[in-house]
């Protein structure tokens, strides 16, 4: 069998040699789509991180609020007799949701306002769990400011929404 002699032609590189440029060109782009999304990420988390922390403050802080007010409306509900008015002491518990929903109202804007890729699946999940659960607080502590009875309402869906934002560490 005889040799083939082949030779190069003018003007255009061998395919060898093209090849290696394209795969060199498409490995830098891939090292500097991946620094700029783990530079993305890291923001993100951040971000995400932000709305966490404002998410805990809120829920402690009225955690903390609506315990004391029922604490101290709770002894004069139950020596109250049977018939009377106790439409002031439920107006003492809606005076105080009213008093703290706008800090929960304050975090749930700061949630909204992450903007996560859709590529970040975990953080976007993580963020949309606490606007969940700050949506759903916020309600809640608008429905009591309009009537102090809903405060003694059930309200399983507000804690497994709590649950899904923060486990069970809170």
């Amino acid at each position: 069998m005889e040799q083939v002699e082949v030779l190069e032609q003018p003007g255009r590189a061998p395919v060898r040699r093209r090849t290696r440029w394209l795969l060199a060109g498409a490995g830098v782009l891939l090292l500097l789509g991946w620094a700029g999304d783990r530079e993305l990420r890291e923001r993100e988390e951040r971000a995400v991180e932000d709305c966490r922390d404002a998410a805990t403050a809120a829920t402690a802080r009225t955690d903390a609020s609506m315990a004391m007010i029922r604490a101290y409306v709770q002894p004069a509900l139950l020596s109250v007799p049977a018939g009377s008015s106790q439409d002031g002491f439920f107006a003492l518990v809606a005076e105080e949701a009213a008093e703290a929903e706008p800090t929960v109202r304050g975090a749930l804007e700061e949630c909204r306002e992450v903007d996560v890729l859709p590529v970040h699946r975990g953080l976007r999940r993580r963020n949309d769990a606490y606007v969940a659960h700050l949506t759903a607080r916020a309600d809640w502590l608008a429905e009591i400011a309009a009537d102090g009875r809903a405060y003694y309402r059930d309200r399983p869906e507000l804690a497994r929404l709590r649950t899904a934002a923060f486990g069970d560490r809170s």
